[in-house]
């Protein structure tokens, strides 16, 4: 899934229990392990040339920002200092890992592609599979064009179709609220 489809359904399953949060930090968090990762990974394989395993530790685009240890520690602070602008961000990260596994699920049994969930493997990292892991799924893509270009996959389109249809009905909703009586 790609950022308006995590943005906008990311936003729509964290609404019955973000009421009280902020929209903003909520938006932020449903993208912000693709914007650690996404970065982290195609930076890296830029600077060194290499891609994939090649790479080591940070093989593919969902690594650090999509473990679960980042998320239950987002959740901890958030706790502990009682900060509504922490809660939603993590909420919004819970929607994000939310997704992707969904869409690793998806590929899995609808499009019948085999493999390993990447997702799973960053959530679970470095326990995975029952054993202590040195390192994260492989990248699928060549390169980022490759990465791009697959927007066009049918289920990419429709979930950022999905998600640009649910960010208008927000940004329409809330902007009706603040013209209503």
């Amino acid at each position: 899934m790609w950022e308006l489809g995590h943005l906008g359904i990311g936003a729509k399953i964290a609404a019955p229990f973000s009421r009280k949060l902020s929209y903003g930090w909520l938006l932020f968090g449903t993208i912000l392990p693709d914007l650690i990762d996404k970065p982290l990974y195609y930076g890296l394989s830029l600077f060194t040339g290499k891609r994939g395993s090649d790479l080591g530790f940070i093989s593919c685009t969902r690594t650090v920002g999509h473990t679960g240890i980042l998320l239950l520690t987002m959740a901890a602070v958030a706790s502990v200092k009682k900060s509504k602008r922490l809660t939603a961000v993590t909420l919004g990260m819970a929607t994000h890992l939310f997704l992707d596994g969904f869409q690793d699920l998806w590929s899995q049994v609808v499009s019948g592609l085999s493999g390993e969930s990447s997702l799973a493997m960053a959530a679970f990292f470095p326990f995975y599979g029952g054993e202590l892991s040195a390192h994260f799924g492989t990248m699928p893509f060549a390169n980022l064009g490759e990465h791009l270009k697959a927007v066009g996959h049918p289920f990419l389109f429709l979930t950022e179709a999905i998600g640009a249809l649910c960010l208008a009905f927000d940004f329409w909703n809330k902007k009706r609220q603040r013209f209503s009586v």
